[in-house]
């Protein structure tokens, strides 16, 4: 009887000449390409933390100041923001110092007392929880870590007497500082400083500028066209 030959496999039987799994130089491959994104990563964060940071804690001070004249318009009566510390060593990371209290006055003018904010009910300042900001307090609600105030010098002496380093905002709406405490562009400044970016070197700060009529605008320091602009507020007048 004749032998019969075996069928043949059909072609989508035949073992596959394609090698499962990764030799180990891919797998180095892939690993090195990992750590370089990581790295990368690292790298981008470490700059991008503290800019966001001086960012935000220039944009509550601005926040708080308007906050601080819709207050005094609506109730007739003061509000000052006090300038409490400042940081001198700006190049040295890992300290942050900056402080300032946000107040309703109990007058028109020449508040012999402040209520800091929240404004309480009655005449005693029972909480002052949401108006002292202080970057340095890791317990509170405005810690900014490697974030600080640069000192804003003597010439802040606000109006009247015993309101050193205050800007007070009158029932109209206005800053009621004396001529003296604005800059020569016509601002009252206060700077908030990237620590990190200042121990490499550079300089990324976000600059409060407070004119005379009461408005706020952020400006960083990066930016050079900000250098020269002008608030309008004239030196020689004493009028608010």
């Amino acid at each position: 009887m004749p032998r019969q030959s075996s069928p043949r496999r059909p072609p989508h039987f035949r073992r596959s000449a394609w090698r499962a799994g990764f030799t180990m130089l891919e797998i180095v491959v892939v690993l090195a390409i990992v750590l370089i994104l990581t790295a990368m990563g690292i790298i981008m964060s470490t700059d991008q933390v503290p800019r966001y940071r001086t960012r935000k804690a220039a944009m509550t001070f601005a926040s708080m100041a308007q906050e601080c004249r819709s207050l005094a318009v609506r109730s007739g009566h003061e509000c000052s923001i006090w300038l409490i510390s400042s940081d001198t060593a700006l190049a040295t990371p890992g300290s942050n110092i900056g402080e300032y209290w946000v107040g309703l006055g109990d007058a028109t003018r020449n508040s012999a007392s402040w209520d800091y904010l929240p404004v309480d009910v009655g005449t005693s300042d029972v909480d002052g929880s949401e108006g002292i900001v202080d970057l340095s307090d890791e317990d509170g609600n405005y810690y900014a870590r490697n974030v600080s105030i640069a000192d804003w010098g003597s010439n802040i002496n606000g109006p009247g007497t015993g309101n050193s380093n205050r800007l007070v905002f009158g029932p109209e709406g206005f800053l009621t500082n004396p001529p003296g405490d604005f800059g020569a562009n016509g601002f009252i400044e206060i700077t908030f400083v990237n620590k990190i970016a200042r121990s490499k070197g550079v300089t990324e700060d976000w600059v409060a500028r407070v004119t005379r009529s009461g408005m706020v605008r952020l400006d960083p320091t990066a930016n050079d066209e900000t250098a020269t602009l002008t608030a309008g507020t004239p030196m020689s007048s004493s009028a608010p």
